[in-house]
């Protein structure tokens, strides 16, 4: 049990130094799709997981790559964590995305029960935790809070909503990149 508490409190840590990073990003061109199969490669091996990928030919934003990693793999596991079916305890993440203009839009999406209303806006709040059902798992309260200040610090925008047929959606606006 020490050695649990011990790892509990190094993530813990870990999460409090990377909210306290400072806001300057060095940006450059980044191929998603790579860095998407990187962070859902792992996730392969879990039975309780599922991911589905709708990623647009070629796709490339202006981002931090490691940045970029961290973000989706804090969202697909929020999404692992939080996101099984009542029915089958299997959670299905669903990663699309799609270049508008001069923007790459990405969702990190899963099936589960998603969050009440008065608590989706709360989500991205330091140290906010949110309902039961979302919060089974340890931790400091920090992940989407991470998650918005570092996309807007590759000058991107994040969004939660609840989807209309049950589970939770980030939402993520990246600079479009033309050429490598």
């Amino acid at each position: 049990h020490m050695a649990a508490d011990i790892s509990q409190l190094d993530a813990i840590i870990d999460k409090f130094l990377d909210y306290a990073r400072p806001d300057h990003v060095n940006l450059s061109t980044v191929r998603l799709d790579d860095v998407i199969e990187a962070c859902v490669y792992a996730m392969k091996q879990h039975a309780d997981v599922k991911v589905r990928l709708d990623l647009g030919p070629d796709l490339l934003v202006l981002a931090d790559d490691v940045e970029l990693g961290r973000v989706i793999s804090n969202l697909v596991e929020n999404a692992r964590r939080y996101g099984k079916s009542v029915d089958t305890g299997i959670a299905v993440i669903d990663i699309a995305a799609r270049a508008r203009d001069k923007w790459v839009l990405l969702k990190v999406r899963d099936h589960g029960q998603g969050v009440s209303p008065e608590n989706l806006a709360n989500l991205t709040k330091p140290f906010f935790r949110g309902d039961a059902a979302r919060t089974a798992a340890n931790g400091a309260g920090l992940g989407l809070s991470i998650v918005e200040k570092t996309v807007q610090r590759m000058g991107g925008k994040f969004s939660l909503v609840n989807t209309t047929s049950g589970g939770l959606a980030a939402h993520i606006k990246l600079q479009r990149a033309l050429k490598i």
